[in-house]
């Protein structure tokens, strides 16, 4: 040990550059941190800038894609331009700048899709009547690529960044992942509105925020939304105006057998079971329990979900029984 030469200590910047006025780099400030406020506010301008222009899109005359890319346009200007804090927080975030988990992405997704789709099944098993409130994305011509284009990557990525990407976010800091990962879930289901999909949708949006918290991304559910948004509306396009009986049209003419939802109630349930131990949320910052969760923003949303419910349900008890849309 006695040969070893003796340990230098590291030299001072003004000996290594004599002459020159050296100042260290300042440390850069903490990113801000989102509140459930802000994530509040971040759901109800996605939902209610992609009702509202589409809507009003839709009423003048242009097809359904071309009327949900301009309510994408329109709520990432909103975001940007009005909701600037909220911005330069999800944009500074890890989970933001955190590239996707692929394999995690594509194993959330075959989960997700099959609960959904089993839990559809039960639903439609004990209550055919609401498959009648379910939406069609169905266009024609070249919109058809539009609608792709909208609804299967655009509006995914602008719903991921509202209900994980900056409410879950919000929660997360409040009350923990659990909860957060709960209430996110069923705000994202419930705004779905229609009875059946709502029940679909949850499996989707639960798997999906796990999907984040366990690999650190937001662009992991990003890409698990995409690619279930893209496949309903690429194989919707693919089937429109092929005679497949009762494939194609009104769902409530469908039969199934309770016998079979209930074996569908089961697969959901496990598959919801394996994802939900699978996908472990990873150590987060700690809770702040003094952050407000049930502000004004958060109040009003749960207000327009349970709104957007109830007016998709009210057709099924309608004395006609017919579902006129929203």
């Amino acid at each position: 040990m006695s040969d070893l030469p003796p340990y230098k200590t590291p030299r001072p910047p003004a000996e290594v550059f004599p002459g020159r006025a050296v100042t260290l780099a300042e440390p850069l400030p903490p990113a801000p941190q989102v509140t459930p406020a802000e994530g509040g506010w971040a759901a109800i301008t996605v939902l209610g800038l992609q009702n509202l222009v589409s809507a009003l899109a839709i009423a003048r005359g242009l097809p359904l894609g071309l009327a949900l890319l301009l309510s994408f346009v329109s709520t990432v200007l909103v975001f940007l331009l009005l909701m600037r804090r909220t911005a330069a927080a999800l944009f500074r975030d890890s989970r933001w700048r955190t590239p996707p988990a692929l394999g995690t992405a594509l194993g959330t997704f075959a989960l997700a899709f099959v609960a959904s789709r089993a839990a559809l099944i039960f639903v439609l098993s004990v209550w055919p009547r609401s498959a009648q409130t379910v939406p069609e994305f169905l266009s024609k011509g070249t919109d058809v690529w539009v609608l792709l284009l909208a609804a299967g990557f655009l509006i995914p990525l602008a719903e991921e960044v509202a209900f994980r990407g900056v409410l879950m976010r919000g929660l997360e800091r409040a009350r923990g992942p659990l909860l957060a990962a709960l209430l996110s879930s069923l705000l994202f289901g419930l705004a779905h509105g229609a009875p059946a999909q709502v029940i679909a949708i949850l499996p989707l949006a639960w798997l999906m925020a796990r999907a984040v918290q366990h690999s650190g991304s937001l662009w992991t559910s990003v890409s698990v939304h995409i690619l279930n948004n893209a496949l309903a509306v690429g194989l919707g396009s693919f089937l429109q105006g092929r005679d497949l009986g009762a494939l194609g049209g009104d769902l409530s003419g469908v039969k199934i057998p309770v016998s079979l939802g209930l074996a569908g109630l089961l697969v959901a349930g496990a598959a919801l079971a394996i994802g939900t131990l699978w996908l472990r949320p990873r150590p987060v910052a700690a809770v702040d329990r003094q952050v407000p969760v049930w502000t004004l923003s958060t109040v009003l949303l749960i207000v327009l979900v349970l709104a957007a419910v109830a007016l998709s349900t009210a057709p099924l008890f309608s004395p006609t029984g017919r579902f006129t849309g929203l």
